[in-house]
Formats: C-alpha cells, structure tokens, sequence
C-alpha cells in the first residue's frame, strides 16, 4: 500500500478532501501531545482508504474543517481501533463528529478475540509486526522523523483489512446488531458526555484517602504546577510528579534543604521552583480550617438485605452466560450493572431497558436469563 508524503499545504489537503469525498470506507487515527505537553493538540492525522495511506500535519494546515464534514457524512465509514479517545479529542479540538463509525477493539472484543490490541490483532489477522518505538513520542515536535512517519502510517494502513475481517466474524456469530449498537453509541457519547467536575487536584490517583486538612496543602501545590506546566507546555508530572505532590501534602517541609532531600525532587527542580514549593506548602498549612476540601459522600442507598445475594445470583448467571457464548463477562454485564439491576429489580425487559446503561443487545439476548434469578 502506498504512502504519500506529509500533507503540510492547503492545496494538498484540498485535493485530498477531493479524493475522499465519496469515498465508502476510510480508516482514521490521531497522535496527541498528551504525553509530553499540558495543552493537548493532535500532532498527526492519518487516513488511509484500502489502496493509500495520507499523513496530514494538522499543525501545518490552517483549517481542517472539511474533513469533519468527510467524517460526519450520511454515506461513508469511519473505521477507528479504540475509538472514544479519537472521537471525544475530534469533538474536543473541531467540534467534528463522526457519523458512522467501525471500532476494531470493540469488533475483537465482541468476538472475544483473546487480544484486543492492535498491534495484537495485526500479527493474527496479517502476520504483521507493529514498531512500537514511536508511541510516546511527541508529536508536536517538528520536524517529525521519518521513522515517526512509518510508524504513525501503520495505524490504519491495515485497518479496513482488519474491519472486514472482524465483520465478517460478527456476522458469523450473529452479533453485527451487537456491534452496530455500540458503535452508534460512540458517536453519540463525545456530545452528551458532561465534563467531569470534580476539581483536578481530587481526580489525582491517590488525594480522596487525604484528610482535609492535607487536601488544603495539595490543592494550592496543584494549583501552582498547574500554572506552571500550562505556561511551559509540559505535561504536569514533568514539572513535579504526582507521587510528590501527595507526599508533601501528607508531610509539608518547610525549608529548601528538607525539600531537596525528597526523592522525585533533584537539583534542576530545587534551583527553579524550590521557593515557589515552599510558598505553595506554606499556602496549604495556613489554610484556614473552614476552607479545608471536603470530599463529596457517595451516594447512600436504602439497606436492604437481601441486595448481596441478588448480586451474588446474578454473577452466576452471568458468568455461566459467558462459558456458554465465549464472552467476557463485562459483554453480559458488568458488576456495576448487575448492581444497578439488583437494586432496581426490574419487570420484564421494559423495566431492564429503564437501567441507565443497559444495551438493548444485552436485554435482548441475555435479559430472561438475569431476569429470572431476582
């Protein structure tokens, strides 16, 4: 399959739009700075159709909106491997949707391949070996090395291979309606999902088992590096790594020279930020304590005695209706839904549809089954 050089000019990028107005099946994959900067962009974009691959520089390029009209048509697929981060970062950065798209990892998982990587799938399906050199690469950074290039156009140079191979599989299994439902479902998730909002520094892995207290400490040191990594345009953990943040908070130092002792903190990060640290710690402590974060109780339901052994019946079940289909369990159900329809304890299908996050496939196919147990 043949690759065509960097699309960096609008002409270039016109004439392509051109070339896949009507075209039915288009593979799509982005690389985002994520990784390496705080404000994130996508470095690359690349297509492919099932005889060429493109490469676009959307850095280069001042308007990519035609493209978003390519992906949002009624008549064309979008084929993507692990679609959501794709789909809510094109939403995120253009306000694009895709219309109808094909997700290879949900594809795999639905006809229970036992990897659903694509580097995985590749090598089963094509006997390919995927260079994975290249996956925390900045893609940012300019210029982009050939290497980068090669690697980045593998992504979707096989993929509509791939989605007509796990089609068919599908189809084998009777599961297409399945998978046509969960892919409607990821074009819609990017424009009803609400921002979570939850203030960052409480989303870091770690902060809930804080005392309110040490959550004062760590919110000012948060908000400090915040500023910092977004004038700098670095990744957060690259000004000062989160496993830092959550050790001082515990134990605030109050001096350079207990501060430079820390492990995480080495001479360059003492030499340009060791008194802003300080200052921020001493923020934290001073906090008064009615100002101190609190953490929002998680919801509390009506005891019941019997919900344990509901769930415990519905596991069962389900784990049973995954040895007889060859599923996962979470296809079937995963435990927070057996949860939410222990505690609903639903009548009929009409009464499991009304199960935020039930799938009508799931309802349909293994409905009775769970049904019957409660």
């Amino acid at each position: 399959m043949e690759v065509a050089p960097l699309i960096t000019e609008p002409s270039a990028f016109q004439d392509l739009m051109g070339q896949l107005s009507d075209e039915p099946c288009i593979a799509l994959d982005t690389e985002a700075s994520s990784f390496h900067r705080f404000h994130e962009r996508i470095g690359l974009i690349q297509l492919s159709n099932r005889k060429k691959t493109w490469l676009l520089d959307p850095l280069a390029l001042d308007n990519v909106g035609e493209l978003g009209t390519i992906l949002g048509s009624e008549h064309g697929e979008t084929v993507v491997h692990d679609a959501d981060f794709d789909l809510r970062l094109l939403k995120r950065m253009y306000g694009f949707r895709v219309r109808h798209v094909f997700d290879t990892l949900i594809a795999a998982e639905l006809v229970n391949e036992p990897e659903l990587g694509l580097a995985s799938l590749l090598k089963k399906y094509f006997g390919l070996q995927l260079d994975k050199r290249f996956q925390k690469a900045d893609w940012c950074k300019r210029p982009l090395t050939q290497g980068m290039l090669d690697y980045a156009a593998m992504d979707t140079r096989y993929l509509i291979g791939l989605r007509d191979e796990l089609a068919a599989a599908l189809r084998a299994k009777g599961r297409w309606d399945w998978a046509k439902e969960e892919f409607q479902l990821l074009t819609e998730i990017p424009f009803q999902a609400k921002e979570d909002q939850t203030p960052a520094f409480l989303r870091l892995k770690g902060a809930k088992a804080l005392k309110p207290k040490e959550l004062a400490v760590l919110k000012e040191l948060h908000a400090w590096r915040t500023g910092v990594a977004s004038e700098l345009d670095r990744a957060a953990f690259m000004v000062l790594g989160n496993d830092v943040l959550l050790s001082l908070a515990k134990e605030p130092v109050s001096d350079i020279g207990e501060l430079g002792r820390m492990k995480g903190v080495g001479p360059s990060t003492i030499e340009k930020y060791g008194a802003d640290i300080i200052d921020a710690l001493k923020r934290g402590v001073a906090t008064p304590k009615d100002l101190w974060p609190r953490l929002e109780r998680p919801k509390r339901f009506p005891r019941d005695p019997q919900l344990e052994e509901r769930v415990k019946r519905l596991k069962a079940v389900r784990d049973k209706l995954a040895l007889e289909h060859e599923l996962r369990p979470g296809i079937i159900a995963a435990n927070q839904l057996l949860m939410d329809i222990a505690r609903a304890m639903p009548h009929g299908q009409e009464g499991l549809l009304a199960i935020p996050g039930l799938r009508n496939y799931q309802a349909r196919e293994f409905g009775p089954a769970l049904l019957e147990v409660l």
